[in-house]
């Protein structure tokens, strides 16, 4: 087979470097690898290649330390970056540094052999604009062809980077702010704000924004938002070089700058519109922001929709879930509204040590559905009026991974997972189902151990009589450090975390 050219693979990860170079291989190039990014600084210098892949986390030397240090020995040489972390932060930065393009893993084997191919092209014109440049007295000429060339392919670039990013928002307020941070990175706008049309389509609130933040949850008509309320109105992008009477600096401040507004549509109907006004260092905004502006409204106009039907998935099989767990508290009273209290403790006691949102959140998603494998476990073991034998302690012990397996189609986060499968670890290692000890039980784990213990021992079981507070608060202190997180013990008896001051609340 005739070689299309010669590539040099720079990665750390020994199956990244085979992938590539098996696909790779198979499209007609000659593959180098390297593992280290000095050990492909020498073979550049030893082996003419047409192109340079290199993942941008490595030891030693990072991959944008190795771009710099390509483009100091052969300016020409067309470099992709891999990442396993795309972004448009990640895409704008390695295209300034002088990156060709980028891929991300996993590897999406239609993706790489377009980027490629688009780079080997695009290294190919430069070297013979170069030639020409020299040579000849159109160097002008070819110079601004190379540049528009350039542009281009930095556009499509970008709009692949807004697709990777867009694809990671779980919620609408995540991809709200995502989508502001995107439309700032790619235009260099000062202020950008997202406008969600209310219901009744009178009036408008800012819902995500940058360098405008003092207009967050403010209303306005359509009349008062002035340009972006005529792009909602006209349901087209609207650019102005010198808009005077823009709202971005708060009510009743106007400044001339230029100003781009898009709306978001989901079928004819428009739900927002994303406003654009001044650029970082001056400046108007261009054709080039345009175009890229109107595809990440398109872009996030798809993925609400999707976002949408993912929310009301995930609402049903949530409703699925709690009608089981409504189902064991009907089969065992003596647990009735146990995972209602465990959650209200738990979110109590997170908020205490200082936990963020997504750790509360976690609390009240997987708080009241934390025993729902306890629907495999049979009456004659869930409701024994006795202590149980070794093997029915077992089968009992079993609710955590059967609870685990029954979630697992919810494609929940690994805070979810961890409250469900690991809430009965213990601090020393003893604990079920996989023994994890210290500080690798996951924290949300720690926290719930701790408040559903507490409830156990507070309410009545088939076996025995409900503990008061005060035994129950000395039991928990007696196994701080070995069945418990230290930590968490004291946080809880400091602040005085008991079921009647939450009833109370």
């Amino acid at each position: 087979m005739h070689s299309c050219g010669s590539i040099l693979v720079v990665d750390d990860e020994a199956l990244s470097r085979l992938i590539l170079h098996d696909l790779l291989s198979s499209e007609g190039y000659n593959v180098l690898a390297a593992d280290d990014a000095f050990v492909g600084l020498k073979a550049l210098r030893q082996t003419r290649v047409d192109l340079v892949i290199t993942d941008l986390m490595m030891p030693r030397m990072s991959g944008m330390d190795f771009l710099k240090a390509v483009r100091a020995q052969d300016q020409d040489m067309p470099v992709v970056m891999i990442t396993a972390y795309p972004s448009i932060d990640v895409a704008v930065k390695v295209m300034k540094e002088g990156a060709s393009d980028f891929i991300t893993k996993p590897f999406n084997c239609d993706h790489v052999r377009l980027v490629i191919r688009r780079a080997m092209e695009k290294g190919m014109l430069e070297r013979q604009g170069r030639a020409l440049a020299e040579n000849e007295d159109g160097g002008g000429i070819i110079k601004r062809i190379n540049r528009n060339l350039e542009e281009k392919i930095n556009e499509l670039s970008a709009l692949y980077a807004i697709s990777e990013t867009l694809h990671h928002p779980a919620t609408t307020a995540e991809l709200f702010e995502k989508v502001v941070d995107i439309a700032s990175s790619i235009t260099e706008a000062e202020k950008v704000g997202l406008w969600l049309l209310e219901t009744g389509g009178s009036r408008i609130a800012l819902r995500a924004a940058k360098g405008m933040e003092g207009l967050l949850e403010k209303r306005f008509t359509l009349a008062e938002a002035g340009l972006a309320g005529e792009a909602i109105s006209q349901k087209r992008h609207i650019l102005s070089q010198d808009y005077k009477t823009c709202i971005c600096g708060g009510s009743g401040t106007y400044i001339k700058h230029p100003f781009l507004c898009a709306p978001i549509l989901i079928g004819d109907r428009v739900f927002a519109a994303l406003q654009l006004c001044q650029k970082i260092g001056g400046g108007e905004f261009t054709g080039d922001d345009v175009s890229i502006i109107t595809s990440l409204a398109q872009k996030v106009s798809m993925k609400m929709e999707n976002l949408a039907l993912y929310e009301n998935l995930m609402e049903n099989l949530f409703q699925s879930i709690t009608a089981l767990v409504r189902a064991i508290d009907a089969r065992d009273n003596y647990t009735m509204n146990h995972g209602k209290r465990d959650t209200l403790y738990a979110v109590k006691l997170a908020g205490c040590l200082g936990c963020p949102e997504e750790v509360l959140d976690a609390f009240r998603f997987a708080g009241p559905i934390h025993d729902v494998g306890k629907i495999g476990v049979r009456d004659g073991i869930l409701l024994k009026p006795g202590f149980l034998e070794p093997d029915e302690r077992d089968i009992m012990k079993s609710h955590t991974t059967i609870g685990n397996e029954i979630i697992r189609p919810l494609n929940l986060g690994p805070l979810e997972y961890a409250v469900v499968r690991s809430h009965h670890e213990r601090f020393d290692g003893m604990g079920y189902p996989d023994g994890l000890k210290g500080a690798d039980i996951p924290l949300v784990a720690r926290i719930f151990s701790v408040i559903d213990t507490y409830d156990a021992m507070t309410s009545n079981r088939p076996y025995r009589t409900a503990r008061s507070h005060e035994e129950a608060i000395a039991e928990l202190m007696r196994c701080r450090g070995t069945q418990f997180d230290g930590d968490v013990v004291d946080v809880f008896v400091k602040h005085g975390i008991c079921k009647e001051e939450v009833q109370a609340a």
